[in-house]
């Protein structure tokens, strides 16, 4: 598909919101799997038993996840192809790592010149591989993770690679069904970069709590998202008022608007049952891509697992805007 270039990938970048468009290597802040999406956000605390918990957090990175592969693809935006694969492998008896890899490609476009006249064709790819490895310190009922990824970029003639570092913690309380994670994402930098400008990677530092509820089957989330960053609102100009006087009203961000920005809340009713239902709402994405007198839901996210002995499928949709949404779909294989 032909598309123009600067629009889809502009189109791209502009999805993460006010917190994206200015670091390289944005692909890295895309959803890793269809159940993190479902819940709205990179949830740090999902099930231990499951491969797709330590793509969020390597802290999770076990014995219990030896031996799963899994696989998802996500056809995105305005022709965009992504996906993540990861599969976790036994060292020996006691020591497993997660290898996973997360790819991206925006598609073939036309090249022209300043009289708009073809010239040939280019593509951009973006991929990642990355390998994981977790301590269980069990006297204080702890797990410490880190995962090292190495990065290649390709747009047209451009090159770049990189490296990150995901550094994770992860908690679950013994007396209670609570869980807990704090997860520092995308610490590293350019080792080559596209052309003599050095770009920082897209760094994002979270924090995750969950509880399963004693007599219902249903599991909440609550995630705080940009910890290292506390101003996410913005003043739009286009939406600015006046009082009777003609004078501007001040519509400066409160308190309340820059906290709720870093909210997301998820829920999983029967979870690790043979069917499960998630939704999330991801409170940033909503205030920054809802557009007004337009009715989009941005923000909001669904999906579902079927669990079966030796595989399990898992779907979700997430709102972005009223320009579009898109849904992600994975297969993992338990042995």
């Amino acid at each position: 598909m032909k598309l123009s270039v600067f629009g889809v990938l502009f189109f791209c970048v502009s999805l993460t919101a006010q917190v994206g468009g200015s670091k390289t290597y944005q692909f890295l802040d895309l959803f890793p799997s269809p159940w993190h999406m479902s819940l709205g956000t990179w949830v740090p605390t999902l099930s231990p038993d499951s491969i797709h918990s330590s793509l969020a957090n390597p802290a999770q990175v076990s014995d219990s996840i030896r031996g799963q592969i899994m696989f998802n693809y996500q056809p995105y935006f305005a022709g965009i192809n992504r996906g993540t694969a990861a599969a976790a492998i036994a060292l020996n008896e006691s020591h497993t790592i997660l290898v996973d890899s997360r790819f991206v490609h925006y598609g073939t476009f036309d090249e022209r010149d300043i009289f708009a006249k073809k010239t040939g064709e280019f593509s951009g790819n973006e991929v990642s591989l990355g390998v994981a490895y977790a301590y269980n310190i069990s006297s204080k009922n702890l797990r410490v993770g880190a995962r090292l990824n190495l990065i290649s970029s390709s747009l047209a003639e451009y090159q770049s690679t990189g490296w990150t570092a995901d550094l994770g913690l992860y908690h679950e309380s013994q007396s209670s069904r609570y869980r807990y994670a704090l997860v520092a994402r995308n610490i590293g930098s350019q080792l080559t970069n596209y052309d003599n400008v050095k770009e920082s990677t897209p760094f994002s530092l979270s924090l995750g709590i969950s509880n399963q509820l004693e007599y219902l089957p249903l599991r909440w989330y609550l995630s705080l998202d940009y910890l290292h960053r506390w101003d996410l609102a913005y003043m739009n100009i286009n939406q600015q008022q006046t009082d009777f006087e003609g004078e501007l009203v001040d519509n400066s961000p409160t308190f309340i608007d820059e906290f709720v920005r870093h909210l997301v809340f998820g829920a999983e009713l029967f979870a690790d049952r043979p069917f499960s239902i998630q939704v999330g709402y991801n409170f940033l994405r909503s205030t920054e891509l809802s557009i007004s007198g337009i009715r989009s839901f941005s923000g909001l996210s669904f999906g579902f697992g079927i669990n079966l002995r030796k595989f399990k499928f898992n779907y979700s949709h997430a709102r972005f805007s009223a320009a579009g949404n898109t849904n992600f779909l994975g297969l993992t294989f338990v042995p």
